[in-house]
């Protein structure tokens, strides 16, 4: 079966390059505006949809309904390091911060006190094996580090690296699974279809 994966639209903290993490944060105007203007390029049988706003503000824009909310596609909690700047996290905790927050050492280390990679890793692998074991493709909107980690998974990209330049994740991410969940690219950076002219924006914060 197949999982389209994206991330939610953006957010103020997004325009100001603050780590958002488990942080509840909502749309930005210019997010839901975004995001009210474009649909999903196929039929998807199956949503899913981490429980965060900025998430479900995006599945509402989207003109989808119907999600299950799971809280394994909600973003990597970063702790104290949330509502910073990668230059301030810079200054407080080094250069090498977030190489020492990726694959190598992320297995065991947690930034801000948060959740580690390898804690991410187990939970987006624990619910693509569930969602292989359903009927029918699926759809997941979800985070960056969520996309991240599903790209690792079919890809075996070291996080302590540079995001790879052929993942542009503010497009969708499909990805091709096994029955124990198990994933393979299908497509990288599916364009959205733009939506009708009856979509407007909403101004929903719930």
């Amino acid at each position: 079966m197949k999982i389209a994966l994206l991330r939610h639209g953006p957010t103020e903290w997004n325009a100001a390059g603050r780590i958002q993490g488990h942080t509840d944060i909502a749309l930005s105007d210019a997010g839901l505006a975004k995001m009210s203007g474009l649909r999903l390029p196929f039929v998807h049988p199956r949503l899913y949809a981490s429980p965060l706003l900025r998430a479900r503000q995006t599945v509402e824009a989207l003109g989808l309904a119907d999600a299950v909310l799971d809280a394994r596609l909600m973003e990597q909690n970063w702790g104290a390091w949330e509502g910073l700047t990668r230059e301030e996290i810079f200054s407080r905790h080094g250069a090498d911060a977030f190489e020492k927050a990726g694959s190598r050492e992320g297995e065991t280390f947690r930034p801000g006190g948060g959740e580690s990679t390898g804690e991410l890793h187990a939970r987006v692998a624990a619910f693509l094996k569930d969602v292989a074991q359903g009927e029918g493709d699926a759809v997941a909107v979800a985070h960056l580090g969520v996309l991240r980690a599903a790209y690792t998974m079919a890809t075996g990209w070291d996080m302590a690296t540079p995001m790879p330049a052929d993942l542009d994740v503010s497009k969708i991410l499909l990805l091709r699974l096994d029955r124990q969940g198990a994933a393979k690219i299908e497509a990288l950076n599916m364009e959205f279809a733009i939506a009708g002219p009856a979509a407007r924006p909403s101004s929903r914060r719930s």
